[in-house]
């Protein structure tokens, strides 16, 4: 089985003179693909679907964002910029055990708040 992509879709995208900021949603492949134990691969410049109607990559951005906020309605995210991975976790801690996707995790509605830096 393949680990389950993750696809960033942009809703909203502004700029404040200081930063690049992105509201959106994020799908993630059902079973029988799988998560992985330390996360999934996420890469939100690459990846990126255009739902703000900017163009893609965004622009102002180069690198992946230094602060990322991802909930879902049972689940919530930690990104780690440096490895591109996303670590799923439940409200109460565990982390989304290395197995197939669960219902729970593809059919949740999960969205994220990104802070960019703004190329210069």
């Amino acid at each position: 089985m393949a680990e389950a992509k993750m696809t960033p879709t942009s809703k909203r995208v502004w700029d404040d003179g200081k930063k690049i900021h992105v509201v959106g949603t994020l799908a993630v492949a059902a079973s029988p693909d799988t998560y992985t134990t330390g996360g999934n691969a996420l890469d939100f410049v690459a990846n990126m679907i255009d739902g703000a109607g900017l163009g893609v990559p965004l622009p102002g951005i180069s690198s992946q964002p230094f602060y990322a906020l991802v909930m879902g309605l049972a689940y919530f995210g930690q990104y780690n910029p440096t490895t591109k991975k996303l670590k799923l976790l439940a409200f109460g801690g565990a982390e989304v055990p290395a197995a197939a996707v669960p219902a729970g995790v593809s059919g949740d509605v999960i969205t994220f708040y990104l802070v960019f830096d703004k190329m210069m």
